[in-house]
């Protein structure tokens, strides 16, 4: 199973792409900002890395400028940010701008991890809501309820 760490200093983004990849198969670490990501980077075998690029602290560029020269450098990582064009870092595999779609997420994740798409996999995308490929979190997060999250691990 590829276990992906979600970086992002948003609760909100934590806790609904957390949601979002587990119900696509994923194990997924979240951390609330860049030094907790590089301290679960560090301790943890991470697949993908998804990072926001401006966090308090730590930012998406130095935990990008951490793995790359770290002893797993080649570890994927992927930006996302409300300001894509800002990024010239080759650092990162992959820039996602705000609001994204979780299919692109998902595409991206699937892409570095090689995983096999599958029926099954497409099945589990489209058990929430059909229109879950083209939504932003945003958009997913008003198809859940509070009875959704209920019992969720939140980091």
């Amino acid at each position: 199973m590829c276990t992906v760490l979600i970086i992002d200093d948003e609760q909100t983004i934590l806790t609904l792409l957390n949601l979002a990849l587990t119900e696509f198969g994923y194990s997924v670490e979240t951390a609330a900002d860049g030094r907790e990501g590089i301290e679960k980077f560090d301790r943890k075998f991470i697949d993908i890395v998804i990072t926001d690029i401006c966090m308090p602290g730590i930012g998406g560029k130095d935990v990008a400028r951490h793995i790359r020269n770290s002893s797993r450098g080649a570890t994927p990582v992927v930006a996302i940010s409300g300001t894509p064009w800002m990024l010239e870092d080759a650092d990162f595999d992959k820039v996602l701008a705000k609001p994204f779609p979780l299919k692109d997420l998902y595409d991206i994740i699937e892409h570095f991890s090689n995983k096999t798409y599958n029926k099954m996999t497409e099945n589990r995308l489209m058990r929430f809501e059909p229109k879950l490929y083209s939504q932003t979190p945003t958009e997913y997060s008003s198809t859940i309820g509070p009875q959704d999250l209920r019992g969720f691990p939140c980091p």
